[in-house]
């Protein structure tokens, strides 16, 4: 299959963990209703950004070079998704013309981000066996 390789369950249970602690700041955030809608918009692009980050080595795997086998080249892709990832929470917010999001917050959704494959790396094995077999 073409796309054995693709890390997809892990990504969406990272993603989604990663996505409501974002909920959880925008509602501390922003106050009105506005944060709700703000929270729908970022739980979809939070899966998007995860699953990147933790698909890195997939497609450098596809690309046979050399250079990326390098564990710094790995990092240092996630690091750029990771900063991506918050300039867009940091557009959003300042967007709706709100107070925003905490500069905190949109760092600790960046570094959950970057660090989401390593989290997984160390959950995972405890993890998985309470997923059902179609979904590991």
């Amino acid at each position: 299959m073409a796309l054995e390789g693709i890390v997809l369950f892990p990504a969406l249970i990272m993603g989604v963990i990663i996505g409501l602690v974002e909920v959880f700041f925008v509602h501390e955030d922003e106050v009105g209703m506005g944060w709700f809608m703000h929270a729908m918009h970022a739980i979809p692009f939070t899966l998007f950004f995860v699953f990147v980050s933790m698909n890195i080595g997939f497609v450098l795997g596809l690309l046979n070079l050399g250079i990326t086998e390098n564990i710094w080249v790995d990092l240092g892709i996630r690091v750029v998704v990771g900063i991506v990832a918050m300039v867009k929470i940091a557009g959003a917010a300042a967007i709706v013309g709100r107070i925003g999001e905490k500069w905190y917050h949109t760092l600790i959704i960046g570094v959950l981000i970057i660090l989401a494959p390593y989290a997984w790396a160390l959950a995972g094995p405890s993890i998985s066996p309470m997923l059902p077999s179609w979904m590991q």
